[in-house]
């Protein structure tokens, strides 16, 4: 990536958000080290475009108000906004933000691909490209009777998946002719769109009809396809920015898109969380427009101003109809917007029609990255783990710790609670946490190192815990489920967790949401050796009352939930 084009980045990140750390602009550059990015933010703060901070950079108006020592954007909490918008947010980020947002009863917006417990707002995906697929079916059907389609992807989700079995199908049933399909994925990344396509026009020289699930897979096959003299037809859902508009105006390889209009669904997700906020769950579903857009009908859809591409106001008003909210100010309610990709044009687009609604309507919006907002979410859980297990420990007790987050949390609990113990550990960052800690005596396993885990690993870790025998093993494993027991990714930390086991006379485990009900690759011990689990409300319940089932006391740390049961608020008891 250039120069030029990462400060572009880099700047439009900061006029979206005010503040953003290094993490989020090296995700947003996955090609540049992250040398070059502190060598452009250096350039950036000489050229007084920016103002750097510990970790990442600040706008330069956003600076003047911004606290000398900190100027990193603050966590967002569970009390810092009252609806959520969540685009399709993978794993174990998407289960917790949708856990917050259902655990404290606030409006979850799902934007672009259905979850559990919120409103779907977005346009009918399998549908939208059905209908291009028919459209491109026909087109062809006029020109030959033979199609060769390359269906360009980006990963997983369902949303992705429903674009590509909607556009294959579409066509299927218009062409009436021979059609063979080519499917690739380029996993989010446009080197790897343009490696794909690229293998593909080399293998299959009879491709002539290209697919993209989104702005940058077309153009990237595009690219692909002129650069090797290729002739084809190009067709793409999404619509997101004006790159893809530059190249449809232009009449040659794109022929047509199928357009979801972020402008729009940014506009309905802020109108959707106040419709909420009065009582309207606008019968659990949003559908926004889809319509295919060609060379010759685009001016119907945008005006081309100042080299951008806009969408008409009369187009706007005539999307959004009826599902626009028409009551009072909703003065001081704070929508919060998770970014999936922040320099995604589709993203920037939702942001800014949210921001500009918002301020219509009295809201405010809140903007964060999900993968740091996540990030610092589960920080705060395995910190409240490890706080209420170090509680239940006893006076003058013998303790083994592991490795991992949570053990670590544990640990620093154990630091200041006062009480006289032994511990032994093989993960140099209990030891760090513990060492010159008074009334704490601290013994460090043999092992092998592990630079990943900071930790002791390997068969000789066993010597010592052949000659002792402790009251408690303290564990964070990979996974933990009831068929499996507990495991992990690695053989090595597998074979110390056995140990560790064998060595006491109960086996503690600490695990967050993310964990329970995973199966990693390696079984350290079935469930039958283990005593206790201490996790969050996050866990379904399904899962704790699994775990339950085979024996185990699964405690769940949180405060907010218990405070609901009156009971202490250390910790519950789910057997």
């Amino acid at each position: 990536m250039i120069r030029g084009e990462r400060e572009r980045i880099i700047l439009d990140l900061l006029e979206e958000r005010g503040v953003v750390s290094l993490k989020m602009i090296e995700t947003s550059c996955p090609d540049t080290s992250s040398v070059s990015l502190r060598r452009d933010l250096a350039r950036l703060e000489r050229e007084g475009r920016l103002r750097r901070s510990h970790g990442g950079a600040v706008r330069i108006e956003h600076a003047a108000v911004s606290s000398s020592d900190s100027l990193a954007e603050p966590p967002l909490s569970s009390d810092d906004f009252d609806a959520l918008v969540l685009p399709p947010v993978k794993g174990q980020w998407a289960h917790t933000l949708r856990q917050q947002a259902m655990r404290r009863g606030i409006s979850l917006i799902a934007e672009s691909a259905p979850q559990i417990g919120g409103i779907y707002l977005g346009p009918p995906n399998l549908d939208g490209a059905k209908a291009l697929g028919h459209f491109a079916g026909e087109r062809h059907a006029r020109e030959t009777l033979r199609a060769e389609v390359l269906l360009v992807a980006l990963g997983g989700g369902g949303n992705t998946r429903d674009r590509v079995e909607g556009f294959r199908a579409g066509f299927v049933e218009a062409f009436g002719g021979e059609a063979v399909f080519h499917h690739v994925d380029g996993r989010g990344l446009l080197k790897e769109v343009v490696r794909q396509a690229a293998d593909s026009f080399m293998a299959h020289p009879g491709i002539n009809v290209v697919f993209g699930v989104n702005d940058h897979t077309i153009l990237g096959t595009l690219e692909v396809a002129e650069r090797l003299g290729r002739n084809v037809s190009g067709y793409s859902v999404g619509g997101e920015g004006s790159g893809l508009f530059d190249e449809l105006a232009r009449g040659k390889s794109m022929k047509a898109v199928c357009a979801f209009f972020p402008d729009v669904v940014g506009r309905l997700a802020v109108d959707t969380a106040c419709k909420a906020f009065a009582g309207d769950r606008c019968g659990g579903e949003v559908i926004t427009p889809a319509e295919i857009i060609t060379a010759e009908t685009l001016p119907n859809y945008y005006d081309h101003d100042d080299g951008q591409w806009r969408l008409r106001p009369d187009v706007l008003a005539r999307m959004c109809g009826d599902h626009l909210y028409d009551g009072p100010p909703v003065d001081g309610k704070r929508i919060g917007f998770m970014l999936h990709y922040p320099s995604h044009d589709w993203y920037r687009g939702l942001a800014a029609a949210m921001r500009k609604r918002a301020l219509e309507v009295g809201a405010t919006l809140i903007a964060r990255n999900a993968e740091d907002e996540v990030a610092e979410q589960l920080r705060a859980i395995r910190r409240t783990i490890g706080a209420a297990a170090a509680r239940d420990i006893g006076e003058r007790e013998t303790l083994l710790i592991d490795g991992g987050e949570c053990s670590r949390r544990f640990a620093e609990a154990l630091k200041f609670s006062g009480k006289s113990l032994s511990v032994y550990t093989n993960s140099l960052d209990v030891l760090d946490v513990l060492a010159g800690t008074p009334n704490i005596t601290v013994f460090l396993t043999a092992g092998e190192y592990q630079p990943s885990t900071r930790s002791l690993v390997g068969p000789s870790v066993g010597t010592l815990l052949e000659t002792i025998r402790v009251d408690k093993a303290i564990l964070s494993p990979d996974g933990i489920s009831p068929g499996f027991g507990i495991s992990f990714d690695d053989e090595r930390a597998a074979l110390v967790c056995r140990r560790f086991c064998a060595a006491a006379r109960q086996a503690v485990v600490l695990a967050d949401h993310g964990v329970i009900g995973l199966e990693s690759s390696v079984q350290a011990v079935r469930p039958n050796r283990l005593h206790t689990v201490y996790t969050d409300a996050g866990t379904l319940s399904a899962h704790r009352l699994e775990l339950s089932a085979t024996g185990l006391g699964v405690i769940v740390v949180d405060e907010d939930e218990l405070l609901f049961s009156g009971e202490e608020p250390a910790a519950r008891m789910s057997n």
